[in-house]
């Protein structure tokens, strides 16, 4: 990168790093006749050698005063961090007990439970990560958003515990703000919502063209975390009928027909919720090789370094330099 200097006028200064090459009456010796005396090629070296380190101590100091630097200076990173948002479905039927069977247990525990602990344990394994965090009911809530603290996410994720869901679920509503949250980010890492809800909804014309295009856009893969709530709700995992219009089954095919990657994880259980945050875990695993944009980089303490050398080695030859002949 090319240097630029804070304090350019300074520079006027670095003739007088010339200085030291100028003879001075004070290195002359008296002497009767000057062709006796004998040629001594070690002393002219060291005459030489302190004239040089004089003139790079006073370059050194002048030019690091002037401030050199590089502005704009961009690294190459490699990371298996990720920008990833998780939206979570926080409607009343998140608070029924996830079951396989028609009949619930009552020990059992809640879809908002399983889904609270499995992505306590997400957030857990992946401390590189920045994240943020957005429940959806009637209307999309930000929790936290994008941040590097952890603590704050598992705040917020406690927080879901407290309470009753929402009545109503506008899944359209939470997605859309959800993907508002990359708008105006720099791309650094790649990007990721995860969704985990209990159900579907049917889309309009204008909410499709606004998730499709706001992913496109900003980049982000989508997963769907599915928790199907045991016979009642479709399976999404088997090849979808023409007749089969629910809303589960009408969001997974819109999701299927995106440009931007897409993924369906379907939970029944703790066990599988775990196994498909364990599996999100895993698809970010992979390095990524990205340009991260640097603060200006300040390397006067390099022309500092290099004036105090050559004024150290200034001092030593000035030890073995003859003051006068007796």
């Amino acid at each position: 990168m090319p240097v630029d200097f804070l304090r350019p006028w300074l520079l006027l200064l670095l003739p007088l790093a010339l200085l030291p090459l100028l003879p001075k009456p004070a290195d002359s010796f008296a002497y009767s006749f000057v062709d006796w005396l004998p040629r001594d090629p070690l002393g002219s070296a060291i005459d030489h050698a302190r004239r040089l380190c004089a003139l790079l101590a006073m370059a050194g100091i002048v030019i690091g005063l002037a401030g050199p630097g590089r502005s704009h200076v961009q690294a190459m990173r490699t990371s298996s961090a990720a920008e990833i948002l998780i939206l979570m479905d926080r409607s009343a039927s998140m608070d029924a007990v996830m079951s396989k069977t028609p009949v619930s247990e009552p020990s059992g525990q809640s879809k908002n439970a399983v889904a609270r602990h499995a992505l306590e344990h997400f957030v857990a394994v992946r401390p590189d990560d920045r994240l943020a965090f957005m429940m959806f009911g009637i209307s999309p809530i930000l929790a936290v958003p994008f941040t590097a603290d952890h603590r704050i996410i598992d705040a917020a994720l406690d927080g879901t515990g407290i309470g009753r869901g929402m009545p109503d679920t506008r899944l359209d509503r939470g997605l859309i703000a959800a993907i508002r949250q990359f708008d105006g980010r720099a791309y650094a890492a790649r990007r990721t919502i995860v969704l985990v809800s209990d159900g579907g909804a049917n889309l309009d014309a204008a909410a499709r063209e606004a998730i499709r295009s706001g992913l496109a856009r900003n980049r982000i893969a989508l997963y769907f975390v599915y928790l199907r709530s045991g016979v009642y709700s479709p399976d999404l995992t088997k090849p979808a009928s023409a007749d089969d219009h629910s809303e589960e089954a009408e969001l997974h095919r819109f999701f299927q027909g995106l440009a931007t990657p897409y993924r369906l994880y379907q939970a029944e259980d703790a066990a599988a919720m775990a196994a498909a945050m364990a599996e999100i875990d895993k698809q970010h695993s992979t390095p990524l090789s990205f340009s991260e944009r640097l603060p200006r980089q300040d390397d006067s303490a390099f022309c500092f370094a290099a004036a105090l050398l050559a004024s150290a080695l200034l001092l030593a030859l000035r030890g073995v330099q003859v003051r006068s002949w007796t």
